[in-house]
């Protein structure tokens, strides 16, 4: 290993062609992390320089690169282990730069930037070996669509975008985009000294930043190296270094790298903007892949993985005796890939779409592993899914409803998929088997009684989340519509809404329910409704009646303006108090238990 500090000249001006291996993540860096503290840096040298005064050298980390054996008399090739969104921005940084140097007319700099964007080598044998840098494959087309640019208004054409665009929403591009426009600006600043300023801004890239190559040799592991690197800027995933080290282990097997890349993993870079994208909240929120592979691997490996050691876990399980080759391990990322990202749309069965719907309110997210295998084996067959499906919402959404404990469920959650792994071809006996077995506050399926009894009396207002009440009333509403109406979509963005309200000490004078009793009734299901965020402002402590107002009351108001199926039950009510209430409730019991329903033995014979 041999290791130098050296400046953007020596690393570009040469004929050298710097290849990303496929393994590598897709160019990752932005604007606000990466390309403006970038320029910041760049354009406080070139005005120190302006100025006449000594500037001090611009760090930009370090590349760790291989060298592999080349016939001779080729182009130089170094093969990037790390280093390759530094080398790629100065790439995309020093092409925006001789494009603006170019349509200036300064031929001189325009040839000098020529030679740090292009190389000119007479025994180059591939299209790409004119280029400095080659991104992995899933930036190419971007990367190629820049490099062939000849200014921000033929790139923007050639990607399909107006002209007058300012980014197009993927990184490569963008990067080129911003480094033209600031440039640009700063060009601008002084028209009487454009050439001056090309000539600072030029030295100070080319003579003034620098990075520490890391040249590896014969005695390095460059895998381990990639792996154990800390990069610098945007951390590497764990995604990162499992691509890394499958692709890896296809090559030591001989394997066709490229095309097993292209048939099993390109979808994970391709589509980088969905899979990289982070989700979930607080300590829970990573990279939507990471998730994806957490959930993968429990599947895989039969037992539940922790998000701290994703990485660890794949390791793991590919020595094991399942983890079969890598040409296997990366058929099931795929097939489970292609799963996972088709459920995150909207699904054609509307009974399993409102599922992962509502499955998403709920954050269960230990529930996937089971999802992957099911819709792995049983996706064509509607009944048998959708079958399944209902029972797992049932077993949920009556535990919240419970108030019943959700700790543990990663382990309930890994112990059903193995359950329904073993039993795939009943899966649905296998299914109610499990979660019928449950008898303690952890894992049971609640009973209809006590169902019910939580159902009635819980104060939910107050017990679940504004997401997880309203799933639940816009379940009421949606249970509510028969096929005689004319949609059963339930309109969206409504807000939850009390019939009696919570300041009914103005207008709702007590009978014979004592106060504290009424402060508990009132957040109960059967006192709730849903209505647009219009009129539930409107409504706010008003009477239920009010004949001698204009504008009337609680029920004169429903009955003009509100069209839901929960509040035409409620308008032929000349009254509205507790024993209303509580009649209302078991109304609503009878819908949810209809769509949370519950088998009662074993047999899966439903009550």
């Amino acid at each position: 290993m041999q290791v130098g500090t050296l400046a953007v000249q020596h690393i570009f001006e040469k004929d050298v062609h710097y290849r990303t291996p496929l393994y590598q993540r897709p160019y990752v860096w932005n604007e606000a992390e990466q390309w403006a503290p970038l320029w910041e840096d760049l354009q406080a040298l070139a005005a120190a320089l302006l100025e006449g005064k000594s500037v001090r050298t611009h760090f930009m980390g370090a590349s760790v690169q291989d060298r592999p054996t080349m016939p001779p008399g080729q182009i130089e090739t170094r093969v990037l282990i790390d280093g390759q969104q530094r080398l790629t921005t100065l790439q995309l940084l020093l092409k925006a730069f001789h494009d603006l140097v170019a349509a200036q007319g300064n031929g001189p700099y325009a040839s000098a930037l020529e030679k740090l964007i292009r190389n000119n080598h007479p025994l180059a044998t591939l299209a790409e070996q004119k280029f400095k840098v080659w991104p992995t494959n899933a930036d190419r087309h971007d990367y190629t669509s820049v490099m062939d640019a000849t200014n921000r208004i033929s790139l923007l054409k050639s990607l399909d975008m107006s002209k007058s665009a300012r980014r197009v929403g993927r990184p490569i591009p963008d990067a080129y985009l911003y480094f033209s426009e600031v440039i640009d600006t700063w060009l601008a600043e002084d028209q009487s000294a454009v050439d001056t300023r090309i000539a600072v801004l030029y030295s100070a890239i080319r003579d003034n930043v620098r990075l520490v190559i890391i040249d590896l040799d014969d005695k390095d592991d460059a895998q381990l190296i990639f792996e154990t690197l800390n990069a610098r800027g945007t951390p590497l995933l764990s995604a990162d270094l499992v691509k890394n080290s499958l692709l890896s282990e296809l090559q030591a097997e001989k394997g066709d790298v490229d095309a097993a890349y292209e048939k099993y993993w390109c979808v994970f870079d391709n589509d980088a903007g969905f899979w990289r994208e982070e989700v979930g909240r607080g300590h829970a929120r990573r990279a939507r892949v990471e998730t994806f592979l957490l959930h993968s691997l429990t599947l895989l490996s039969g037992g539940t993985v922790g998000a701290g050691h994703l990485y660890t876990a794949y390791r793991d399980f590919a020595r094991s005796e399942n983890g079969g080759s890598a040409t296997f391990r990366l058929q099931k990322f795929s097939t489970y890939g292609k799963i996972y990202r088709r459920l995150q749309d909207p699904y054609p069965v509307a009974r399993i779409d409102a599922f992962f719907q509502r499955l998403q309110i709920l954050d269960v997210t230990t529930a996937w592993p089971f999802l992957l295998a099911l819709f792995e084996r049983w996706e064509d067959e509607t009944d048998v899914t959708e079958s399944a499906l209902i029972d797992l919402e049932s077993y949920l959404v009556r535990r919240i409803v419970c108030r019943l404990s959700t700790r543990g469920y990663g382990e309930i959650f890994a112990a059903l998929t193995a359950a329904a792994v073993a039993d795939m071809d009943d899966v649905q006996s296998a299914i109610r088997s499990f979660l019928l077995k449950g008898n303690a506050e952890s894992d049971r399926w609640p009973t209809d009684e006590e169902f019910k009894q939580a159902w009635i009396e819980n104060p939910l207002y107050e017990n679940l989340t504004r997401p997880r009440l309203r799933m639940l009333l816009e379940a009421m509403e949606a249970g509510l519509r028969n096929k005689f109406a004319e949609t059963n979509s339930v309109p969206p963005d409504l807000t939850i809404e009390h019939i009696m309200p919570q300041g009914w000490q103005e207008n709702w004078p007590l009978e014979s329910t004592p106060a504290n009793e009424r402060d508990r009734i009132i957040h109960t299901i059967g006192n709730l409704t849903l209505l647009n965020d219009k009129l539930n402002p409107h409504q706010s402590n008003r009477p239920w009646t009010d004949p001698g107002s204009e504008d009337g009351g609680k029920r004169e108001r429903l009955n003009e303006h509100s069209v839901l199926f929960l509040n035409k039950a409620l308008v032929d009510f000349d009254d509205w108090n507790e024993a209303r209430i509580a009649q209302r409730a078991e109304d609503l019991f009878a819908i949810a238990k209809t769509i949370w329903p519950r088998p009662n033995s074993e047999q899966g014979i439903i009550a």
